[in-house]
């Protein structure tokens, strides 16, 4: 997946003006944002979704031009073929976990046919939740819920996935089960993904490409991937600590 990001981003409040400037291109399946709270991680990928616009700026996606301020280009969110994992989840309290995944589907609440419920069938077998279908989010752990939100993103065969800070809200021991899996359910949908955290680990455990973000800028972009290969995944490791540290190594 090529992504190519040039934007800059005003957001205003009462107490305060927020201005986002941001270049960078990566070829990676495997993106990850870090940096701080505030830093402007996820009004980068609002912004890639569609949910924000930008004040100037390109945005294009495997060869799509998403947003284009000076050719007048801003395609709806829901043209835009990305999958969006919100850091609660967003799923909804009232509906099961079978009507939660279906929601993905366009034609939905309406009645599905048997080739889009075999559809779902098949995402709740994959993700282990058949035997939850009829729970809902407040009975799920969250792990399950996880699972849930994972699954209705990829109903829809984005392009793209989209993860807002994924296992904030997990204990330790959970993070490190789910970064597993996660690069496990990438690696079988060969999804691409971006992930934003603040979590060294993360950056870790899923990173071919990483953004450092600071103040609203980019600090930096590591490759990863190629760290790894060059240097050994321990020394690697290290260096990629170095940098979300601050420290900045240069090789």
């Amino acid at each position: 997946m090529r992504l190519s990001i040039d934007i800059d981003v005003r957001l205003q409040s009462r107490e305060r003006v927020f201005l986002l400037n941001v270049k960078f291109d990566s070829i990676d399946d495997r993106l990850v944002i870090f940096g701080p709270s505030g830093a402007g991680k996820s009004v980068t990928i609002q912004a890639i979704a569609g949910l924000i616009q930008p004040t100037r700026g390109r945005i294009e996606l495997g060869g799509r031009v998403l947003f284009d301020s000076a050719a007048g280009i801003n395609l709806p969110a829901r043209e835009r073929r990305v999958g969006y994992l919100f850091q609660d989840y967003a799923l909804f309290p009232h509906l099961n976990v079978v009507e939660n995944v279906g929601y993905a589907l366009r034609r939905w609440p309406w009645p599905l046919g048997v080739a889009e419920r075999k559809r779902i069938e098949d995402m709740l077998k994959l993700f282990g939740l058949q035997g939850l279908a009829n729970s809902h989010p407040r009975e799920l752990s969250g792990g399950q819920r996880q699972r849930v939100a994972l699954a209705r993103a990829l109903l829809r065969e984005p392009d793209v996935l989209l993860l807002d800070e994924p296992f904030a809200a997990m204990d330790i021991l959970l993070r490190g089960r789910m970064r597993q899996e996660l690069t496990d359910i990438q690696g079988r949908f060969g999804v691409p993904m971006v992930v934003i955290t603040h979590d060294l680990e993360d950056v870790q455990a899923l990173a071919d490409t990483l953004v450092v973000y600071d103040l609203g800028q980019v600090a930096r972009t590591i490759p990863c991937a190629e760290w790894r290969r060059r240097e050994g995944e321990v020394r690697a490791r290290e260096l990629i600590a170095e940098v979300c540290a601050g420290q900045y190594a240069e090789l």
